[in-house]
């Protein structure tokens, strides 16, 4: 069960670092003491990651680390990695069959994705929040939807929907940028993949 706390709230934060760069976020000590003391938890090479990860956020300025965000996954010219599981999943097409299957997905395990959110299903920063949602559900013993197994459905959304595709993603940040706050994102995501 704690292990299991641990890495709800480990998909919660890495959530945070992947979205547009919030100041309160980034900065928030307490935040940063959960991150260190959960990774630890659960894998020693993950906590020196998370270490790094902490330290590099000493080091830039806030809008240094937007840059740098806008420049990894947004553009201007080019994304350097894209944050959408169908582009990796369906030969570079935004918003493809994939994206369709995750919907389904969330809407399989109890969940409506809200239309007014203005991005995508498949966008890594919603499906950790959905991993987060699973996870909750299975330490909740699936209050809300009791006849699922969710420790199958997490182990099934991982195997499916990430593992398939964080790789070349984290890849792709780790030789794309020299900021050592995305690079070590980038490494801590890919090791998180590995062991969760």
């Amino acid at each position: 069960m704690e292990r299991l706390i641990s890495l709800a709230n480990l998909t919660n934060i890495l959530s945070g670092f992947y979205c547009e760069p919030d100041t309160e976020f980034l900065r928030n000590e307490e935040v940063k003491q959960i991150f260190l003391k959960d990774s630890l938890a659960i894998d020693n090479e993950l906590f020196d990651y998370a270490k790094n990860i902490v330290e590099s956020i000493k080091k830039y300025s806030d809008l240094e680390i937007l840059q740098e965000f806008t420049k990894i996954f947004i553009g201007p010219y080019e994304v350097l990695a894209h944050p959408y599981a169908s582009v990796y999943l369906d030969g570079y097409t935004l918003n493809g069959e994939s994206t369709q299957k995750i919907l389904h997905y969330y809407n399989h395990c109890g969940l409506l994705f809200d239309e007014e959110i203005k991005d995508l299903p498949d966008n890594i920063v919603i499906m950790l929040q959905f991993l987060h949602y699973l996870l909750n559900s299975e330490i909740n013993g699936g209050d809300i939807m009791p006849n699922i197994n969710w420790s199958e459905k997490r182990k099934e959304f991982i195997d499916l929907y990430l593992r398939t595709w964080i790789p070349e993603f984290t890849e792709r940040i780790i030789n794309g940028t020299q900021n050592e706050f995305y690079k070590n994102l980038g490494k801590y995501t890919n090791k998180f993949f590995h062991i969760i």
